[in-house]
Parts: C-alpha cells; sequence; structure tokens
C-alpha cells in the first residue's frame, strides 16, 4: 500500500509503506524544493498509478539541514523493506542532496538519481522492484529521463535560427 507522505515524510492515511506481502521491494523516496515532488508523485500516479513504497519530502527554504537530515532519513526507514531505497533528488550538489548522500552509509542498498522527471517515475511503475537493486533501477531511471530531455527542433527538424547573446549553436 502506497501512503501519501506529509512535509515531514509521516504517512497520511495509515497502512505500511513497506511494499506488498510477496516480499521486499526497493523503496522510494523523492527530495525536493518545495512540493515539487508530491506534484510529481501525483501526476505519475494519474498515469500509470499509484506508486507503491514511496515518499516525497518537500525541502523549505531556509529549513536547517539537520531538519531535512531527519526528515530524509525517517523517509527512507519509512519505505524500506529491506531490499535497499532509491533516492531520486532534483538537483545535484543542493542542500537536499548532501542529506541524501548522507543515507549512502554502508547499512542498506542506497542509490540516488539526480535530476529527477516524470518519465522516470512513469518508467519506475513498470520496473521489477522486487527483482532488481537500487543501483540497477537508478540506471534504468538516469537512461530513461536523459532520454526525455529533448528539443523541440529535433523533433520536428525545424532549424532554430536564433541564439542567446554570448552562445554559439
Amino acid at each position: 500500500m502506497a501512503i501519501a507522505r506529509d512535509r515531514d515524510g509521516r504517512g497520511a492515511g495509515g497502512g505500511a509503506a513497506n511494499g506488498t506481502a510477496d516480499g521486499a521491494s526497493v523503496g522510494l523516496v523523492v527530495v525536493t524544493h518545495g512540493g515539487s515532488g508530491a506534484c510529481l508523485l501525483s501526476a505519475a500516479a494519474e498515469i500509470v498509478g499509484v506508486i507503491e513504497a514511496a515518499a516525497s519530502i518537500a525541502v523549505v527554504v531556509g529549513e536547517e539541514f539537520s531538519d531535512t537530515l531527519r526528515r530524509v532519513a525517517h523517509a527512507c526507514d519509512g519505505v524500506d523493506s529491506g531490499a535497499g531505497i532509491l533516492i531520486l533528488v532534483d538537483v545535484h550538489g543542493s542542500s537536499e542532496f548532501q542529506a541524501c548522500l548522507a543515507m549512502v552509509d554502508g547499512t542498506r542498498p542506497v542509490e540516488i538519481v539526480c535530476g529527477i522527471n516524470l518519465p522516470m517515475l512513469i518508467k519506475l511503475a513498470t520496473v521489477d522492484r522486487r527483482g532488481l537493486p537500487p543501483a540497477a533501477i537508478a540506471d534504468i531511471l538516469k537512461e530513461v529521463g536523459k532520454r526525455s530531455i529533448r528539443l523541440g527542433s529535433e523533433l520536428t527538424g525545424k532549424i532554430v535560427t536564433h541564439a542567446h547573446p554570448g552562445e554559439s549553436r
């Protein structure tokens, strides 16, 4: 059963966030500036259904790093059923990323992917989270995320003739 998570990563509505009774599955934690992570999970749910064993953490401007770290750890604990954790974070190098990086402490399998986008979450719905480790799932999502970033001119074959000042094409 999936649980919608609030700002602190606590479940809203009760139940377990540890996947189904069939076995352990890789848990998902989405960590973003503001509420964009929850919005992405919601959009994915409308397209492919609810993503099980998932939590989102919305980090607000001015939040103490120790609070972010505590909330990310709490969310990881809440979705971990023993198969490990996949963390999707919005910006590499950010405080949010640094808090996620602290979860890679050797106590359980964890992988982090920076630059979350909706195609990654849609793909996650079709990935075997019970049979693959977090690192393998992360590799799949990284490639899907990269392939989904396209320029309209690439898709239409039309050439863009204007360049921004200081840039060359």
